[in-house]
């Protein structure tokens, strides 16, 4: 055999088992990415399933809040130690709802 035909046959063997190879561990390799990827894109366009129910739980807890007196705005909480107050004299801790 000469070396030019041992070089060609050693090359297409390469070919033959290394692309498909590349591939695969380019496919397995990239997956993971583009799916964080997407996933990041869908979370923050507001598209994602998981962000509707997240926000509509958030309001339906500010809305506990509110109604039980602990906060009067919704963009504002009351201070840690203001809240105690409140709590303990409009509130009985059994009155309340646990969340």
């Amino acid at each position: 055999m000469d070396p030019v035909e041992a070089v060609v046959i050693t090359s297409v063997v390469a070919m033959t088992v290394g692309i498909p190879f590349l591939g695969l561990t380019l496919r397995f390799s990239l997956k993971p990415v583009m799916e964080a990827f997407i996933r990041l894109r869908e979370a923050q366009l507001g598209q994602h399933p998981d962000t509707a129910m997240l926000k509509a739980r958030v309001a339906h807890l500010e809305h506990m809040l509110e109604i039980h007196g602990l906060i009067d705005d919704r963009r504002a909480l009351p201070l840690p130690s203001a809240t105690s107050e409140r709590v303990s004299s409009s509130v009985s801790l059994k009155d309340r709802e646990r969340v």
